[in-house]
């Protein structure tokens, strides 16, 4: 049975505002609520939900498992991931949920271990002949055939945004960095990103892109949404290609004009900090996800 009034769960929404204020207004217009679980008292985004409630990352079982008996008791309808780190634990846990009648917008464990781990990542892409730089990692750099490219691109293999990223011009910088980190050759081109929702078929409905004009700490703060036929369709291609791809999805792309040259570098599965560009452009992914896991 449909929910009437649905009870949406943000999970660690931090300054995302403008995704809780979508997430709110897509509640709102079917009578439901938006509750916001945060660490953070002060948190922007946490004003721009319905309720909010304490709540520290989920980064392990018994902690997605002590999330699910919340939703329960609470009554929630469908929780929304917006932490990288919590969604190792909860893709874990995500059959469990469903099974209590409470959806979450995450795609299935293969696809967060391919995403989360940029090593899997660049395997993946690799494997089905699809754009990349050239990697190694900063061990093996010195037999590497890198070891004469330089300048590199360096940053760790789990991080996210651009806080672990180091861009390397001498050798002897390298000796500061862990053995495991990776190695990439500079993408030419202007950065974009690619917000995709997949449905539950796993069928790409829209692929939006923009073009990343000013980033801080790796969140985008300026960006412009534009109609690239070619990431459109690589961001297609490798969303319906990912297993058990659900929902948000924001890939990062490198893309040169002059050249036609695209170079994909990650994945991301879950709403990103310029998802509500998208929101303005047509793509409701706040809505579709309503509309397919609570209606």
């Amino acid at each position: 049975m449909p929910s009437a009034s649905p009870h949406i769960l943000l999970l660690a929404p931090g300054a995302k505002m403008a995704l809780a204020r979508a997430l709110a207004r897509a509640a709102e217009a079917r009578g439901g609520r938006l509750t916001a679980r945060e660490a953070d008292p002060v948190a922007p985004a946490a004003g721009c939900c319905h309720h909010t409630v304490s709540g520290a990352p989920i980064d392990d079982a018994d902690a997605a498992a002590s999330l699910l008996d919340w939703c329960r008791r609470e009554g929630v309808d469908l929780v929304v991931p917006s932490r990288h780190g919590d969604l190792p634990a909860l893709a874990s846990a995500r059959e469990a949920f469903f099974s209590a009648g409470i959806a979450l917008a995450i795609s299935e464990p293969d696809c967060i271990r391919i995403c989360l781990d940029k090593r899997n990542t660049w395997r993946w892409l690799s494997a089905h002949g699809l754009p990349v730089p050239a990697q190694t990692t900063v061990g093996e750099w010195p037999d590497s055939p890198l070891r004469d490219h330089l300048p590199l691109i360096a940053k760790s293999p789990t991080g996210s945004g651009s806080r672990q990223l180091v861009r390397v011009t001498e050798p002897a910088a390298l000796a500061m960095l862990p053995a495991d980190w990776i190695l990439q050759t500079p993408a030419p081109g202007r950065e974009y990103t690619v917000n995709v929702y997949v449905d539950r078929h796993g069928r790409s409905v829209c692929e939006i892109p923009h073009a990343r004009l000013m980033v801080g700490d790796g969140e985008v703060i300026r960006a412009r949404t534009e109609r690239i036929p070619v990431l459109m369709t690589l961001a297609r291609r490798i969303a319906e290609g990912l297993p058990g791809a659900r929902g948000p999805l924001n890939i990062q792309m490198f893309h040169d004009d002059r050249s036609g040259r695209t170079t994909v570098i990650e994945i991301n599965p879950r709403f990103g900090g310029g998802y509500p560009l998208v929101d303005e452009a047509g793509g409701t992914f706040a809505e579709w996800l309503i509309s397919e896991y609570i209606e």
